[in-house]
């Protein structure tokens, strides 16, 4: 199976495995023991890299059509699927359960608390487009602009449908994972500075002198100082994970466990329901998605449910 992997990053995948694990241990342990050193940066790193990987001159159309088909597609699937669990569940409250799914960004509570960050990261993706044809400089004002209104007013964006607004004050850290795409081959010794950023990011929010980031809630953290330290640690991950993973069998492990990352994104709140907590509440969420999700990649539904083309395994022998 692993032969049948696309032609991708596996150090980057490594970074979303991560990202996505604490994403997960977010929601399955107590908010005071991970608000500090998970919500920083879990978020915030799948934008910066979005922006690293940024495809500079594709048309608008191309970007919605891609968009589309990797997160608007699996977001319409999950959020039907999300909603026969919880009317399965019998809530007295599910018709407003449902209809804040329906309105999504901070609005949406469970099962739907995740989806604002698909909706919100197909957004920024297509407002970065609309802006590319710009010079650099009036982009990164447009940015600066945008994260200023998240420290001002962050839980109006984050309270507007589909958390859209949340777009406007995300297109930094596209606009910060861009730059360092154009650095990134003059970056000298990338292992070093990886972990000088990630250490020095981390005596920062250990001495309580940069708060953490609920991107969902519309809490934007210490104004400049969360938004240096999410994108020092987005930044200091991606430059480790690429002076770590090499082409080969690691690599190609890391894309397969990656590919379906978007179905524990989605599926994963459903497990906070478990009576449990903590660890097997953690280890629950995160790997029967995945297996769910492995399963589907070998299917035809696994675009909707995974965002990802199928894999076509060569069983001949």
């Amino acid at each position: 199976m692993l032969e049948a992997m696309p032609n991708r990053s596996g150090a980057i995948d490594l970074v979303r495995i991560i990202a996505v694990a604490a994403i997960v241990a977010g929601h399955a342990f107590t908010r005071e023991v991970t608000a500090d050193w998970l919500y920083t940066w879990h978020v915030t790193v799948f934008f910066v890299i979005s922006g690293y990987l940024w495809k500079p001159g594709r048309s608008m159309r191309a970007e919605l059509s891609r968009r589309w088909q990797s997160l608007g597609r699996p977001y319409l699937v999950w959020f039907v699927l999300l909603t026969i669990a919880l009317l399965a569940m019998g809530f007295p409250d599910t018709p407003d359960r449902i209809l804040g799914g329906l309105y999504g960004g901070g609005v949406a509570g469970m099962p739907y608390i995740t989806l604002w960050f698909i909706s919100t990261l197909f957004f920024t993706a297509l407002l970065l487009r609309l802006i590319e044809r710009l010079p650099l400089a009036v982009q990164w004002l447009i940015g600066i602009a945008g994260a200023a209104a998240g420290w001002v007013g962050g839980t109006v964006l984050s309270d507007s449908p589909l958390g859209v607004g949340l777009a406007f004050t995300s297109l930094i850290y596209l606009l910060i994972g861009d730059g360092l795409r154009r650095i990134r081959a003059r970056i000298p010794a990338p292992a070093v500075i990886g972990i000088l950023l990630i250490a020095v990011s981390a005596a920062l929010v250990a001495a309580g002198a940069s708060s953490f980031l609920d991107m969902k809630q519309g809490e934007f953290g210490t104004p400049v100082l969360s938004l240096v330290v999410s994108a020092a640690i987005s930044i200091g991950l991606i430059l480790l994970a690429e002076s770590t993973v090499r082409p080969g069998r690691l690599s190609q492990l890391c894309t397969l466990l990656a590919l379906p990352l978007l179905t524990v994104v989605l599926m994963h709140p459903l497990f906070l329901w478990t009576p449990w907590s903590g660890w097997p509440t953690f280890i629950t969420a995160m790997l029967v998605p995945l297996l769910v999700g492995l399963v589907a990649l070998r299917t035809p539904a696994s675009p909707w449910l995974t965002g990802q083309a199928a894999l076509r395994v060569d069983s001949g022998g």
